[in-house]
């Protein structure tokens, strides 16, 4: 901050306080050879005369913006936010397919006209037979922890068929009487096929053979349903395998007419199913999601912020995440905030988040979250599931140059949902980093300036003896922060640059602070009193800058924003002389 002075008078005034001795009369009795004493005091005990006043200053010239910069003003409420935006890198989840191999099964053939048997009989016979449906799938993915359903896009051929081997034996034809087969109760179909209710094919009135021919019936198979509950499916072994069997039947009769000879005449039923590629499944599935570490970086930030000496204790700081769950099940999310500066971590200042950590869980429901962590579990934020982390504060408590996120999504459903396998899932997710500047009572910042230009209107002084002064600044404070100023954080500059020595700076311990506004509205107003001694007699005539080094507390203006519409204002800045100016009139 470069003050602005105003000049108020020169000080050629204090000369006109002197009398007028070119026309006094002299005592004839007083001996004009001898020295007189002609120093007399302007005064008496205390000389105070003004310097200038300030122009004032807005935070706005005070705190210099930077266009891409964290520190932003918010257009509506001309609070300052640090704000930063940017995107988690969530690598996509994929649930590898499972793949069935083809499954061929046979039930038991059965001798359905035995030899000797008179020609042109009908023969009945009782078909009824059992068999086992097994395949095993291997290498399954680590997520597929329980298994309810599996369901392909292109659905497979189940192939029914009936095989006639005779011996001496001719016939015209075998039909089904009350004939039906019957699947695994896992095994789906799809709808509306001839013959076919649930798992059941009725074969029933139907000619299966006509003079040696062959029946086949294929069907169209879309999956495997074990369950619809937690322990009602299958699960892979260690070696991730996964065994599927169950058990065919069939009962009922068929009847052979026409037949010539005395041989024999045997059914050979056979059941074939091709490979499936599982598209979908369902069941309990938990896979690992990862995601890289995201480095925020504290950058543009005004010097105050930076000061190695500032410690901040932000009211409310709030981080926001935004993520598109694609799941068909919540995913929880434990996350690590650790600060640091330079390349370092600063050890002790992480912040933990979610169940993993034995603090609140954080759920990613299905479809779009947004969820705000923050101080006091509230935000502005739209929407936002609002989540209290007490200690977000310990990130920023030194004002760290980065801050890393590191966050673990974890699916511990224990349900059943299902998900495409093969398929890339994407989680888009971005963070949003929004601070606004109101303070508690923990703060320290560090704010250094200066007051320039007060050469012009001290140079003067150099005619007379000033040992000892007193520089007293008024000032007007709309700022919610109480400053405080200690002597050894003053230095006094001539106009080149160079730090005037030999110069003691004082101050009394109630004459060090600036009061803080209330409210961010009403100033305050307050008086430094900064006392200097020096041997030299003119050093007050060299000076030209004041820089100052202040340190600013919350006070008792807690939770109270900072805005670029507050001010600070040196309504006046005296010089005062105790006991007076001693001027030398020989």
């Amino acid at each position: 901050m470069k003050y602005k002075l105003r000049r108020r008078m020169s000080l050629g005034w204090l000369w006109l306080l002197l009398p007028w001795w070119g026309v006094s009369c002299v005592d004839s009795r007083y001996d004009l050879d001898k020295d007189i004493d002609m120093t007399i005091n302007v005064g008496g005990e205390y000389l105070t005369f003004p310097v200038g006043s300030t122009d004032t200053t807005f935070l706005s010239k005070l705190i210099s913006l930077e266009e891409d910069g964290m520190l932003q003003v918010d257009a509506a409420t001309r609070v300052y936010h640090l704000t930063h935006y940017g995107w988690l890198n969530v690598k996509p989840v994929t649930v590898s397919q499972v793949t069935l191999g083809e499954i061929v099964t046979g039930l038991l053939p059965k001798e359905i006209v035995q030899p000797a048997t008179s020609s042109e009989m009908e023969c009945r016979a009782d078909v009824s037979s059992a068999g086992y449906f097994e395949v095993t799938a291997r290498g399954v993915d680590n997520a597929l922890k329980e298994l309810g359903a599996l369901r392909t896009k292109v659905p497979a051929e189940l192939k029914l068929t009936f095989n006639f081997e005779r011996l001496g034996l001719d016939y015209r034809q075998v039909k089904a009487e009350k004939l039906t087969v019957e699947f695994p109760d896992f095994v789906e179909f799809e709808e509306g096929q001839e013959g076919l209710s649930g798992n059941r094919l009725s074969l029933d009135g139907l000619v299966l053979s006509a003079y040696g021919a062959s029946f086949s019936r294929t069907l169209k198979v879309t999956g495997y349903r074990f369950g619809n509950a937690v322990g009602q499916g299958v699960s892979p072994d260690e070696e991730r395998n996964m065994r599927i069997e169950g058990r065919l039947s069939m009962t009922g009769s068929v009847v052979t007419t026409g037949t010539t000879g005395y041989g024999s005449l045997v059914l050979v039923p056979n059941i074939a199913l091709g490979e499936m590629k599982m598209d979908y499944v369902t069941g309990v599935i938990q896979p690992e999601i990862d995601t890289d570490v995201a480095r925020i970086k504290l950058e543009g930030l005004p010097d105050f912020l930076k000061n190695e000496s500032t410690h901040l204790d932000i009211t409310n700081p709030v981080i926001v995440f935004k993520v598109d769950n694609p799941l068909q099940t919540e995913v929880e999310i434990d996350g690590v905030f650790i600060p640091g500066k330079g390349e370092v971590e600063l050890m002790g200042k992480g912040v933990f988040v979610g169940r993993g950590y034995g603090k609140q869980p954080l759920s990613l429901v299905p479809g779009e979250n947004v969820i705000a962590l923050s101080r006091l579990g509230q935000s502005a934020v739209k929407g936002a599931v609002n989540v209290k982390v007490e200690d977000m504060n310990d990130l920023l408590g030194v004002v760290p140059d980065f801050i890393d996120v590191i966050l673990t999504p974890v699916v511990r459903n224990e349900t059943y949902y299902e998900v495409e396998l093969g398929r890339k899932y994407e989680l888009p997710a971005s963070y949003d980093v929004d601070i606004p500047l109101s303070f508690e009572h923990d703060l320290q910042i560090v704010y250094t300036d200066s007051i320039r230009n007060l050469h012009k209107d001290l140079k003067d002084l150099n005619k007379l003896n000033l040992k000892q002064v007193n520089l007293i600044l008024s000032v007007r404070n709309a700022i919610p922060l109480r400053l405080q100023l200690s002597p050894e954080n003053v230095q006094l500059k001539d106009v080149y640059g160079e730090e005037l020595t030999g110069v003691v700076k004082k101050m009394e311990e109630d004459e060090r602070y600036v009061a803080e506004s209330a409210d961010g509205e009403t100033p305050a107003d307050s008086e430094i009193v900064l006392r200097l001694q020096a041997e030299d007699k003119a050093f007050l005539s060299k000076l030209d800058r004041i820089c100052f080094r202040m340190t600013g507390v919350s006070g008792s203006a807690t939770g109270v924003p900072l805005k670029d519409t507050q001010w600070l204002k040196v309504t006046n800045l005296k010089v005062s002389v105790p006991g007076g100016v001693n001027v030398d009139l020989n």
